[in-house]
């Protein structure tokens, strides 16, 4: 065999090698991108969490002293009806007169799902310098969504005013507490929806600081449905300053759809197959 055969066999040897190499690069990506992170060694205890969140104690007995907006929030199993490892997904949007606007997204990841119907779950709150890092939660039965996105707004609020997160955190789960429910329809996709509407503004009452005046008649708004996969699918905040009207923020998180694993898979071997 000449030279040149043996270079030509070596070059197509190696060509197939790098081809090679790149498709399992490519599929490792791929399914790394569908097959969630599973180190839950520093996971939160859901229900633990959401307890905290909703109430000073948390038992059975307190049930009928509880406001409707606490039971739908911090009781209601929000994630029943979700039966196996499934993505749940939201857009982010914020119109501010002071920062940027952006759009960003917030996946809930369902990645296992235990006997007692219980869920490990682990997050993707935005990305960038908007990114929001929160650690799993296992054991849970409630959509943590709503409390992240109070726990960003009260850390932004924090960043913004020099005021304490904790302060603001108290103040939301307190009206919370004192807070009911209202029954309201709905559009989504073309489809009617019942649900319920918690509107609620936690610093009207309160002595505030001047440098957080603005927040004083901030509003808070949560629509849910049972007939939504996590029951969550808005939150809306909205503020203007009474002394400044051009002054205004509007940060909503928005339910876009539920998408199990299996079909996620499916999609993208399907992807694959029509790019052959």
């Amino acid at each position: 065999m000449n030279f040149i055969n043996k270079m030509s066999i070596f070059i197509k040897k190696f060509l197939l090698l790098i081809f090679a190499v790149a498709f399992l690069v490519s599929t490792s990506n791929a399914q790394e991108t569908i097959n969630i992170e599973n180190d839950f060694s520093k996971a939160e205890d859901a229900e633990e969490k959401r307890a905290k969140w909703g109430t000073e104690e948390f038992k059975a007995g307190l049930l009928k002293e509880m406001s409707s907006a606490n039971i739908a929030l911090f009781i209601d199993e929000h994630l029943s009806s979700i039966t196996e490892p499934s993505r749940i997904y939201y857009k982010f949007k914020k119109e501010s007169s002071r920062e940027d606007n952006f759009i960003g997204n917030v996946v809930l990841n369902v990645v296992k799902i235990d006997d007692d119907n219980t869920k490990h779950i682990t997050f993707r709150y935005l990305k960038g310098r908007n990114k929001v890092r929160f650690p799993p939660q296992i054991g849970a039965k409630g959509n943590p969504v709503f409390m992240l996105f109070f726990e960003r707004d009260s850390r932004d609020m924090q960043r913004l005013t020099g005021g304490n997160a904790l302060f603001f955190r108290s103040r939301i789960r307190h009206t919370i507490a004192a807070t009911n429910v209202e029954n309201i329809d709905f559009d989504f996709n073309g489809k009617k929806y019942s649900g319920q509407q918690i509107s609620f503004q936690p610093f009207m009452k309160t002595e505030l600081k001047r440098r957080v005046s603005r927040y004083k008649t901030k509003k808070f708004v949560v629509l849910m449905s049972k007939e939504i996969p996590g029951y969550i699918f808005k939150i809306e905040t909205f503020i203007k300053d009474l002394e400044d009207p051009d002054d205004m923020v509007k940060e909503t998180l928005e339910f876009q759809g539920m998408r199990t694993n299996k079909q996620l898979r499916d999609e993208f071997k399907n992807r694959k197959e029509g790019d052959s």
